[in-house]
């Protein structure tokens, strides 16, 4: 059961917005379950780092695929091959393959990355069918949050990393604590902070807590 105990772990990370975290502590937890022969274990724990947005993974779900029965391997292993190689449409075809097989939360997770991808590709009618979708499946899993849905959600021009410093500024954690958080240096937080501001058009690091709240206020969690 170890392999469940870190999976639950990552998700905590996950919802405190260390996203980098909760990927380490999912990887974990598929080496875990690889170590001891746990292999539809180590599928989940493979998908779930793929939810939190690791393109690592899909060589070992490849060959998963061939070793565990059932109908989730294959699909999570279509699913970041999909997300590993920026194929937008990939990913809606395994956000709808999750959802025949009863995964909500992972189907909801496929459509926003799908809609986060047609957003940096200027796709904006793509990307706006692939967020509704995203928050449809949501709200059937009981307004269910995720730092791919949260991305989704956040309409502000940033790249991934930016993303999850800007969710950690608007938890009011300090720079140091981010870089403490995500293994950088304070300075390669200070750079990445800058340019969120500047992308946002705001002047402060006040300024883009605030905004980061305005625009993706239902996936900054309650200090």
């Amino acid at each position: 059961m170890e392999s469940g105990r870190l999976l639950a772990g990552a998700w905590v990370s996950a919802a405190r917005g260390r996203v980098g975290e909760a990927r380490a502590i999912a990887a974990g937890a598929a080496q875990f379950a690889r170590d001891h022969g746990q292999w539809a274990r180590e599928v989940v724990a493979l998908q779930t780092a793929a939810q939190f947005g690791d393109t690592g993974v899909a060589d070992r779900l490849d060959e998963l695929a061939t070793l565990v029965e059932g109908p989730r391997a294959p699909i999570a292993a279509r699913y970041a091959r999909a997300l590993a190689a920026g194929d937008h449409a990939g990913l809606e075809v395994a956000s709808r393959e999750f959802e025949d097989m009863g995964d909500g939360l992972a189907a909801a997770d496929a459509a926003a990355q799908a809609a986060a991808g047609y957003r940096q590709t200027g796709l904006r009618g793509s990307a706006l069918s692939a967020a509704g979708r995203a928050r449809r499946l949501a709200e059937q899993c009981g307004g269910a949050v995720s730092p791919a849905l949260a991305a989704a959600a956040m309409t502000l021009p940033l790249t991934g990393r930016e993303r999850e410093i800007a969710l950690l500024v608007a938890q009011s954690l300090s720079n140091r604590d981010i870089a403490e958080a995500m293994s950088l240096s304070v300075r390669t937080v200070e750079g990445h902070i800058y340019r969120a501001t500047v992308k946002a058009g705001v002047a402060t690091r006040d300024e883009l807590s605030s905004m980061v709240k305005q625009f993706g206020q239902a996936s900054v969690p309650s200090a």
